[in-house]
């Protein structure tokens, strides 16, 4: 058996000032794909499941980038245009998966991924099998469902289960192939529009809906369930919620798991509203907690969800209170090359964050003494992302008063505690972290966290909704239309 590869992920915040271009991405080409062997990471499932049946994988194209704003048209044009041209060149094959997020837009392209998938199915004809994995927080629409055979999302927040679910797919898409099942979909979209930190899969409500869809496999129901709890910050008629049941040639039934289990987010709905505490509030409490560490939460600006990164108001907050031994980390690349002309050991008079956009807090002028220098590269230990390497860029460690100031390059999202260890932070001698996360920062911060406070900060990663001026995004939608019903 012979299968082709290849993707793109991006999660595209529709409101973001940040630009996407073909420099924003992570690529790689061809045999490049095989450096996510073994890792925890949607393409490392799928080489690792194809290695382990031995069947031949063919690798094209992959594209990954942190959230920013929508890709403009030549972008998407350049990078789904060599995924389809790769795919074309691989055939004749048994079957593809593709490796998507779920989440992008780009300019003329509400459903970029959808639009990807229907021209790779225009180029392997109607019958050729296509698996496809995506992100819980896709917003799946119809027109994906209808260009691909099986699609499989993520069961887990923190992204735990990227690889396995990929080895999921691969395991379908054969058993697609060798004619054992006949894969068909149903998609039901509650009109629910939750924020990310609600999406928390240890915790109700997700825990609920992902209980009882385990349930439902395990009693061979359905072949697999995916719930997405969608990416909010998308201003698209697809966003929002959506669950996907595939069964083996029972429409019927798919579609009435589907509506099931849509029936039960609804249900729970009121759970999914989220409020956070304020900045100051927030300070202060982690200052008085009798034990370290505690985790401040910048949910407003959560990297993972589309914001710059280099948001200041805690930073504000915790010299204006005296903090000691807090680490909070900021993108600012301007401050990280002062830092690097003052040296090590030298002292650093800068003005730090809000340089993107105006909506994180102001720059915060500071001054003090830097620690250390480096090049800002490590490897995920893990879980989510294990072994996958990551890249902050030059990076600069500030000390400011009683708080270590983690100056970076490049936005990366927080999560793994290498990205601490790599700068020389232990995180377990620090009475206060800064993740700029939603939920997230729970895969690797969460086993040695004695407290977390999710903070009420402002920005694009807001879990106030109002705050955003939809114009595209389907109507009514809970909870931005409170009294809907469905």
């Amino acid at each position: 058996m012979r299968l082709a590869t290849g993707g793109i992920m991006h999660e595209t915040h529709t409101f973001s000032a940040e630009p996407t271009a073909i420099e924003t991405f992570d690529v790689a080409r061809g045999a490049e794909l095989w450096r996510y062997a073994g890792t925890n990471h949607s393409v490392g499932g799928v080489v690792d499941a194809c290695r382990a049946r031995r069947i031949g994988l063919l690798p094209t194209f992959f594209a990954t980038a942190v959230s920013t704003a929508a890709a403009d048209r030549a972008t998407f044009e350049a990078m789904a245009g060599e995924l389809v041209a790769g795919i074309a060149a691989a055939l004749p094959v048994d079957g593809i998966v593709l490796t998507l997020h779920g989440a992008m837009v780009a300019e003329g392209f509400p459903d970029a991924e959808a639009e990807v998938v229907r021209r790779v199915r225009e180029v392997a004809g109607p019958d050729l099998p296509i698996a496809v994995t995506l992100d819980l927080h896709a917003n799946i629409g119809q027109a994906m469902v209808e260009a691909s055979t099986v699609v499989v999302g993520y069961d887990t927040y923190p992204h735990l289960d990227a690889a396995e679910r990929a080895r999921e797919a691969v395991d379908l898409l054969v058993a697609t192939v060798e004619g054992r099942i006949r894969p068909t979909m149903a998609l039901v979209k509650p009109p629910l529009l939750p924020v990310p930190q609600a999406m928390f899969t240890a915790l109700p409500p997700f825990k609920t809906l992902f209980e009882r869809a385990h349930a439902l496999e395990a009693a061979e129901e359905a072949l697999v369930i995916t719930i997405a709890g969608g990416f909010p910050y998308a201003d698209v008629p697809m966003a929002g919620m959506s669950v996907l049941a595939v069964t083996d040639a029972d429409i019927q039934r798919a579609e009435r798991i589907a509506r099931e289990l849509a029936d039960l987010a609804w249900a729970h709905r009121a759970e999914m509203v989220i409020r956070n505490v304020p900045p100051g509030e927030a300070v202060a409490a982690a200052i008085r907690h009798p034990e370290r560490p505690v985790v401040l939460v910048d949910v407003g600006d959560n990297i993972g969800g589309g914001t710059p990164g280099d948001g200041t108001v805690l930073l504000a907050e915790l010299l204006a209170q005296g903090a000691q031994d807090a680490t909070i980390f900021i993108a600012d690349a301007e401050a990280v090359r002062a830092a690097v002309a003052a040296g090590v050991g030298g002292t650093v008079e800068t003005a730090v964050g809000g340089k993107t956009d105006d909506l994180h807090g102001p720059p915060v002028p500071v001054r003090g003494r830097v620690r250390l220098l480096g090049d800002g590269r490590f490897v995920h230990e893990g879980p989510e992302n294990a072994g996958v390497p990551a890249d902050m860029g030059p990076t600069a460690v500030v000390r400011v008063e009683g708080v270590n100031l983690v100056l970076t390059s490049r936005k990366l999202m927080p999560g793994d505690l290498q990205q601490l260890k790599t700068v020389g932070i232990d995180p377990l001698r620090q009475q206060i972290l800064v993740v700029k996360a939603a939920v997230r920062w729970r895969g690797g911060y969460g086993p040695i966290t004695r407290h977390a406070i999710d903070v009420d900060t402002p920005g694009l990663g807001s879990v106030d909704l109002n705050r955003f001026r939809f114009e595209q995004l389907r109507r009514p939608i809970y909870p931005l239309d409170a009294e809907s019903t469905w």
